[in-house]
């Protein structure tokens, strides 16, 4: 029996004032896409389901600091649903100023294995973009690849890195401001060249 991969991440130091809004942001992230992985979510002070205040109690318990809020999600073999997490986390950190700090043991990674944002920025002061592997993203879907590059990524040496996140599939490259939205333009796309087809 194959054993999943989870993945783990804590905000810490965040007002009790804006737990409601994170709470919301989760939903809005949950909702926003089709996840191959289980939808994210996320425990706090605030959270009125048993699951998540046992865990969030446990969780305290545990760390004896500022934990403000956590959550894991399990994956389902699909790289985009990690970054999208993570770029999410890294968001938040950046938006409230706080520190978020994620786990996950088994990705393929070794340097994405355990992640700290403080305000949206890795410990070393890099961007999460610095660190990303300058090699795309690839997602399959009904059994046609999907690249997604990060604004680093450059094509040609010579090329400057684009602001944005570049896509490409069935011959066609495009971009995106974010990686959530390049992914839902791809799937359009695709879907698009589905009903051509049929």
């Amino acid at each position: 029996m194959e054993v999943q991969r989870v993945l783990h991440y804590r905000l810490n130091g965040l007002p009790e004032q804006r737990l409601e809004r994170v709470h919301e942001q989760f939903e809005a992230l949950a909702a926003a896409r089709t996840w191959r992985c289980d939808a994210p979510w996320v425990a706090s002070a605030r959270s009125t389901g048993l699951f998540e205040m046992e865990f969030f109690r446990h969780l305290r318990i545990e760390d004896k600091g500022d934990l403000s809020a956590a959550g894991f999600v399990k994956m389902a073999g699909d790289e985009t649903d990690a970054l999208i997490m993570t770029i999410f986390m890294r968001d938040l950190s950046a938006e409230y100023g706080i520190r978020v700090a994620m786990k996950d043991e088994d990705h393929p990674l070794a340097k994405l294995r355990r992640l700290e944002f403080q305000k949206g920025r890795l410990p070393s002061g890099r961007s999460l973009e610095d660190v990303l592997a300058k090699r795309p993203v690839i997602k399959k879907v009904e059994g046609e690849r999907i690249f997604f590059y990060p604004p680093t990524f450059r094509l040609h040496s010579q090329g400057p890195p684009s602001p944005e996140w570049a896509y490409a599939l069935c011959g066609i490259r495009a971009y995106a401001p974010t990686l959530l939205e390049a992914e839902q333009e791809a799937l359009k796309i695709l879907r698009g060249f589905g009903h051509l087809g049929s």
